[in-house]
């Protein structure tokens, strides 16, 4: 398989990856070229956005705000597969239990969500549905496509800046498959979208999107010593919130305006 054809075919595993579409056979893969498809991350986000923008135009016309809300926040989980926010209750669970790194890291693994995790799970869902349902028509469109491209492009600073916290497994796999192509065309993605989207600004919120999955990705491996899977998941999500709760209150004081819809 050549370079060329081993990166674009990276397009259908990380849609097969990151949503419920399977446009083919399910198949394996090497831990290598699983990694590199997160290059194709964002494409997989401006799907989900686009699913998101069209359940929106028709809900509209039949509910008002929050109840639209709801089913969007519905329809996002169900287009993810419940993957992120599996990662959100997983990394919360760890990071609350009063114990060394090992037993953290057994907690993550075992998926059974703990008080913490349902706490972490409540607290995303109930803002992104205020998110949702503040976002203001005239820029409701564009982010709802943008938000979670960005969200999904986080895995590459997030994999740059922390090492893994085990020597194998997905957020093992992520980080070596970085450079030299998935890093750099990921980034290029979002950084395309961004400035078609709003421009300058655009930037901004890429940036905004970096530092909520940071933040949450920087306290886990403090505890962690490094991060796994389900933290790039939790980093996710709450990009995902910090991008249209920032598109919310810059379009509330009319410090952004979209270039397209």
């Amino acid at each position: 398989m050549s370079a060329l054809t081993r990166t674009l075919g990276g397009v259908l595993i990380a849609c097969e990856f990151l949503t419920p579409l399977r446009l083919r056979r399910v198949q394996t893969y090497d831990d290598r070229v699983f990694a590199e498809a997160l290059g194709w991350y964002p494409v997989a986000g401006l799907l989900i956005g686009a699913l998101l923008v069209l359940a929106d135009r028709g809900l509209s016309h039949l509910l008002p705000p929050g109840p639209t809300a709801v089913l969007l926040v519905a329809l996002l989980a169900l287009a993810s597969g419940g993957l992120h926010l599996d990662g959100v209750a997983d990394t919360a669970d760890g990071m609350a239990l009063q114990g060394d790194r090992a037993a953290r890291l057994g907690v993550m693994s075992e998926g059974n969500t703990g008080p913490a995790g349902v706490m972490a799970l409540l607290l995303v869902l109930l803002a992104e549905w205020a998110a949702i349902a503040a976002l203001p028509d005239s820029v409701r469109v564009p982010s709802l496509l943008l938000a979670p491209l960005l969200a999904r492009w986080t895995v590459v600073p997030v994999g740059i800046l922390f090492r893994s916290a085990r020597p194998r497994g997905l957020g093992h796999a992520m980080q070596q498959g970085l450079w030299p192509v998935a890093a750099p065309l990921a980034t290029l993605i979002a950084l395309a979208a961004a400035l078609v989207l709003f421009g300058a600004p655009g930037l901004v919120l890429m940036l905004a999107a970096a530092v909520g999955a940071i933040v949450i990705a920087g306290a886990a491996a403090r505890m962690l010593d490094g991060v796994t899977g389900d933290v790039f998941g939790a980093g996710i999500e709450v990009a995902q919130v910090v991008v249209w709760m920032s598109l919310v209150a810059a379009a509330n004081k009319g410090w952004i305006a979209p270039l397209f819809f």
